[in-house]
């Protein structure tokens, strides 16, 4: 599992020429129905405003290093209107956590994914300040379970935790 916060501010590596571009990792947008990673929004050096996306397809490969793409034709414009699917990480990450009984479990503080597909493992939660002291937070796998939906600002799991 790897920690989606990890992701922000790496680099965009293109392959063919083996160095880092000008673009920076962002923010992510997340497929809430089919709990996967889409894109990554990338920001152009430090100073420009200019966003654009990478397709989480177009990705050969993540480490700690970069995010390594063919070239820079897989790094496209930003349509606004066909973001609207999508889900920015930031949303997400103050999304509450409940159970289908309406039972609280906490606040979702980072995303865990699988990096050859983007598919969401797990989620860190926190129920406080105090408690993350005292216990720790929370990490609920959801790897093969498909009935867990994030909709909204509100995710649901159909089974209770213990």
């Amino acid at each position: 599992m790897f920690r989606v916060s990890d992701l922000l501010d790496l680099p965009i590596i293109f392959l063919m020429e083996g160095n880092s571009s000008k673009y920076t990792v962002k923010s992510l947008l997340i497929d809430g129905f089919s709990n996967r990673i889409a894109a990554i929004i990338c920001k152009e050096g430090a100073l420009k405003k200019s966003l654009r996306i990478l397709y989480y397809n177009k990705i050969i490969s993540i480490d700690t290093n970069g995010i390594i793409i063919s070239d820079l034709k897989c790094i496209e414009k930003i349509a606004l209107k066909n973001l609207s699917n999508y889900l920015q990480l930031e949303v997400i990450t103050k999304s509450i956590v409940k159970s289908s009984d309406g039972d609280l479990y906490g606040m979702i503080t980072d995303i865990y994914i699988n990096l050859l597909n983007g598919k969401i493992t797990g989620y860190e939660l926190s129920e406080g300040y105090l408690d993350d002291i005292v216990n720790g937070r929370r990490i609920i796998n959801i790897q093969g379970k498909l009935n867990n939906t994030l909709i909204n600002k509100e995710i649901i799991l159909h089974e209770r935790l213990n």
